[in-house]
């Protein structure tokens, strides 16, 4: 059983202070003892079709504000893992939409895997991640080109790092999705893999700090841009953002102050919201809920974009997206270096799941124009 299931008892009946800060637990429970309880107990799969343990965004901001650090998103995991052993889980409705969207980002369709095209050797790779490339190709082609001029033997990867499957519960299809990262890693001969997205950041940390040390080192792509020099990009003195911390980037403290340094080098000021860096609120997309517990997810937005008095900058494209769900101006951190229509995009309604599979798949097109020749 997890640890921070024993660590439960009768002192958090009283002191709340998660279910103060959470959605979540505010609407399945007075306490973190009574959750658990109905957990342990089995009868959530009749009370709410087994929804309870699939409504929590897995976030870490319970362990960030409780004095134990006892994390509720660990437990509910680890009950949607039993799910998942037992025939329960996931639910219908994610089997039918994660479903199918893990089915096209592990295709043919998205998935590539290249050495420098010029060297045909690989030091490094880049892996942009499905998010960043269902959000904009160009930001991905872009961001790739910058690469390969500072750090010449970039290769790219083309893939999802699995992090849907790991929060849904099916960890034997994210091991074998991480074990296939390794495989194309190994075949590059590469020995680091640069990240664009924190919830991949999260996922391979997390499956390294677990089960085994990935033959290769990870690093943020914002640290990378951080030490080798930002790309020069038009620069303003008379705007300031509402940063927001993706969830996943709770505990990277290191990727965090990259973010600030790279936003200040173009002169935007930065409004420190209330919940930030540790305490950082989830965007409302994690954990899959938006599937089956859209209302509960629908507050989490709105909450957070009512922390933030300007536009949001954040460096999570799932972010970028939920705020521009919900009509607040967003826009992700490399727009700000490689679009220079942010402005106007800031604006820009979300993505449907159609239009996120095509632009996945312009990503790789792209890709195979620009840099695949001799492939």
């Amino acid at each position: 059983m997890n640890k921070a299931i024993n660590e439960i008892t009768d002192r958090c009946v009283e002191c709340k202070l998660c279910v103060e800060e959470c959605e979540f637990l505010q609407e399945i429970c007075e306490n973190p003892k009574q959750l658990l309880d109905k957990l342990k107990s089995g009868s959530f799969i009749k009370e709410k079709k087994g929804r309870i343990p699939y409504s929590c965004n897995i976030c870490d901001l319970c362990e960030s504000v409780c004095p134990s650090e006892i994390n509720m998103g660990d437990i509910c995991l680890e009950f949607r893992q039993q799910m998942v052993e037992q025939g329960s889980g996931p639910l219908a409705a994610h089997k039918r939409f994660v479903g199918k969207q893990q089915d096209w980002v592990l295709s043919d369709a998205f998935s590539l895997s290249l050495p420098d095209p010029d060297t045909k050797k690989c030091s490094q790779v880049f892996f942009p991640g499905c998010n960043l490339a269902g959000y904009s190709p160009s930001l991905v082609l872009k961001t790739y080109k910058y690469l390969r001029e500072k750090m010449p033997g970039t290769g790219i990867i083309l893939g999802c790092c699995g992090s849907p499957n790991q929060e849904l519960g099916e960890e034997k299809k994210f091991k074998e999705i991480v074990s296939g990262i390794e495989a194309e890693m190994e075949k590059l001969g590469a020995s680091e893999m640069i990240l664009a997205c924190s919830y991949c950041n999260y996922s391979l940390k997390n499956y390294a700090f677990r089960d085994h040390t990935p033959n290769f080192r990870i690093k943020s792509l914002y640290e990378v841009m951080a030490e080798q020099g930002p790309p020069d990009a038009v620069k303003e003195n008379d705007w300031t953002f509402s940063l927001h911390d993706p969830c996943r980037a709770r505990w990277e403290e290191e990727m965090q102050n990259s973010v600030r340094a790279l936003v200040e080098k173009l002169g935007y000021r930065i409004d420190e919201m209330k919940y930030t860096r540790e305490l950082t609120r989830c965007c409302g997309l994690g954990g899959q809920v938006h599937f089956i517990n859209f209302s509960l997810i629908k507050r989490a937005i709105e909450r957070r974009i009512n922390e933030a008095p300007f536009d949001i900058l954040t460096y999570c494209a799932s972010c970028r997206e939920a705020f521009a769900g919900e009509g607040k101006s967003a826009i992700h951190l490399l727009d700000l270096y490689f679009n220079p229509n942010w402005k106007e995009d800031r604006q820009k309604k979300p993505k449907t799941g159609k239009e996120r599979r095509e632009d996945q798949a312009n990503t790789k097109g792209l890709i195979k124009e620009e840099f695949g020749r001799g492939e």
